[in-house]
């Protein structure tokens, strides 16, 4: 379970920070871009949603979508309630054990949340049993993949919460471990002196059962 005060203590200027322009505006780009390209995005589930500017793109892309964003900070959720005004969107404080168990979505989208969370292999597998059969998981997060990378990322730590920021390769293998297929791969689009920030793409097969097993999140 990842902490959530130093995310109240940004809340109410969250767009405001730096890496809005350099790193979250064009991470979201990405996202709604690849969401335009899939089979179904009528259920769409949002972890880390912060103060729901993803949320907010994607309804207004996709009218016919309902929209779920979660987060475990309540001041980020308070900020995205205060912000909007679709019927499209329902916020929920707190983690996926605190979402309807019965509950399945064609698409998780997930954006720079997952650094912070400890388990990320048996998280990766909780998320796989809220899909649909076939569904997608769109898990976009800063990635240690150089030198450069882990001595960029070791600053930003020091401005956050306590993160583990995985390779690109090792985000395919737990993606697989936890039976997904490995979709596409694709860097955000911003300056040269950003590190390393992909989308990683996994894929759900059609024949997933899913059973029922105890969140974490």
């Amino acid at each position: 379970m990842f902490k959530a005060y130093i995310w109240d203590y940004y809340a109410g200027w969250y767009e405001k920070l730096w890496v809005q322009k350099f790193v979250l505006k064009p991470s979201r780009k990405l996202i709604l871009k690849t969401l335009e390209t899939l089979p179904s995005t009528e259920n769409m589930l949002d972890v880390g949603c912060g103060i729901g500017e993803l949320c907010r793109e994607m309804s207004s892309q996709f009218h016919n979508s309902f929209i779920v964003g979660m987060d475990p900070s309540a001041k980020m959720i308070e900020r995205a309630r205060k912000e909007s005004v679709s019927g499209q969107i329902d916020y929920h404080n707190g983690f996926l054990k605190t979402l309807n168990h019965g509950q399945l979505f064609d698409v998780i989208v997930s954006t720079h949340a997952f650094p912070y969370m400890p388990d990320k292999r048996e998280v990766l597998t909780q998320l796989s049993l809220k899909l649909k059969p076939g569904g997608r998981l769109l898990l976009l997060c800063a990635n240690r993949n150089n030198l450069y990378d882990a001595i960029w990322l070791s600053l930003v730590k020091l401005t956050t919460s306590k993160a583990e920021y995985p390779s690109v390769s090792s985000i395919h293998q737990m993606m697989k471990n936890a039976g997904y297929t490995v979709g596409r791969t694709q860097r955000i689009k911003s300056r040269r002196f950003v590190p390393s920030v992909y989308m990683v793409e996994g894929v759900l097969p059609e024949n997933r059962q899913n059973n029922s097993q105890p969140d974490i999140l």
